[in-house]
């Protein structure tokens, strides 16, 4: 494990991670783009370049409690419970990345974020009712993120995926040893 905290690889994924988590602040630059950012393909990314599946967690997970001391967002156990699952889906791939397989884990776990959130959502607020219209309500009104977050996981899983995938292929201290 030490070893591995060392390698080139691990400071070079770790400075990616945080330079990657930092746009989460972009809806505070440019309005109206919530839940546009990298972090949703940066969870699939951490999942699949660690093979410590306590670094493919801890690594993204600690990128965005410090990115939520800056951006004062706060402490959400069930955003970061959704973040889990798309890192677990990074996780899934890490042994089989393909085009395919990381198209299909972004989406997957942009969905399952968006269920896990908005349902969780729904009951400290009375915004919406607590019944089966209120949770229908609650994710009819989520679509735009939901769509904000595909979308920004078509941008930014190719360019973290390749983008590394070049670094590897230029720098080969980098590929998996």
């Amino acid at each position: 494990m030490i070893k591995q905290l060392t390698s080139t690889r691990f400071l070079v994924l770790s400075l990616v991670i945080i330079a990657v988590a930092s746009t989460r602040a972009l809806p505070y630059l440019i309005p109206h783009l919530w839940n546009f950012s990298a972090v949703y393909a940066l969870g699939i990314f951490a999942g699949s370049q660690f093979q410590d599946k306590r670094l493919a967690l801890a690594m993204p997970l600690g990128a965005m409690a410090l990115s939520d001391l800056f951006i004062g967002q706060g402490f959400s156990l069930m955003v970061y419970a959704g973040f889990i699952v798309i890192v677990m889906c990074g996780i899934a791939i890490r042994n089989h990345i393909t085009v395919t397989n990381v198209a299909l884990a972004s989406i997957i776990g942009a969905i399952l974020f968006f269920l896990i959130t908005n349902f969780a959502f729904l009951y400290p607020t009375t915004q919406y009712p607590h019944n089966m219209s209120g949770i229908i309500t609650s994710y009819v009104m989520g679509l735009p993120f939901l769509r904000n977050a595909l979308i920004s996981d078509l941008i930014f899983a190719p360019v973290l995926f390749y983008g590394f995938y070049f670094l590897e292929k230029r720098y080969p201290v980098l590929a998996r040893s």
